[in-house]
């Protein structure tokens, strides 16, 4: 199956489009739906899937194999239609705020410390990022404040695909080695990072970092 055009790489904001169906098949008590193109993010890298509607069908879960992203949906569509679909943009632009955070405040403690980012959870009331080093409250609170002024500088995040002969000369922080072709997030002077992710236009739409708590797990 041809892989899935990937429309909120393109534009993060869209709320809806139309596309068509490429297949439909069971999967359990839902549908697995698979369209031609679609801004519906799949779950991936720590960040739990967009929710929706393919016409009147409720989307609860989207997931990508192989390229192909599968939209889990509660009842089935004609294979071959064109379909209008809507992605719950509240929740969506609310993840999009956090990624945008998690990328300033890794940026700012892979600077300060050198520690790799090794785990991210958005969560529906807080998010969690683990790190490869410890950090105390002071340096935590330190590192807050400094991630909060990027917020108030309002700066544009900068989504792209070096070219295959661009990417040997872009450096960018990534947890591994990867093959291009590689999707890389900046937010200038703050952090450059290799991400497949959803983010805002500009930092002053995250509105506020709060750190609650740091703890040390080994």
């Amino acid at each position: 199956m041809q892989n899935t055009i990937r429309l909120f790489d393109l534009d993060s904001y869209m709320q809806a489009f139309d596309a068509t169906v490429l297949d439909c098949t069971p999967d359990g008590d839902r549908f697995a739906v698979v369209l031609d193109k679609t801004a519906f993010f799949p779950e991936e890298g720590g960040q739990y899937s967009d929710r929706g509607y393919i016409e009147s069908a409720r989307v609860s879960d989207v997931r990508e194999e192989s390229g192909v992203i599968y939209h889990l949906a509660d009842s089935p569509v004609t294979i071959g239609a064109s379909v209008n679909c809507k992605i719950d943009f509240d929740e969506r632009y609310e993840k999009m705020q956090c990624h945008t955070a998690e990328h300033i405040l890794s940026g700012l403690i892979n600077a300060q410390f050198g520690y790799l980012n090794v785990g991210f959870h958005v969560g529906k009331e807080f998010m969690e990022v683990d790190f490869s080093g410890p950090m105390t409250w002071e340096q935590a609170m330190e590192l807050e404040a400094k991630a909060n002024a990027a917020i108030w500088q309002n700066l544009p995040i900068r989504c792209w695909y070096p070219t295959q002969e661009e990417l040997p000369n872009v450096p960018y922080r990534t947890k591994k080695a990867l093959p291009w072709p590689v999707r890389i997030v900046e937010v200038p002077g703050f952090d450059r990072c290799a991400c497949c992710g959803v983010h805002v236009a500009h930092t002053g739409e995250v509105g506020i970092i709060k750190i609650l708590s740091v703890a040390k797990f080994h």
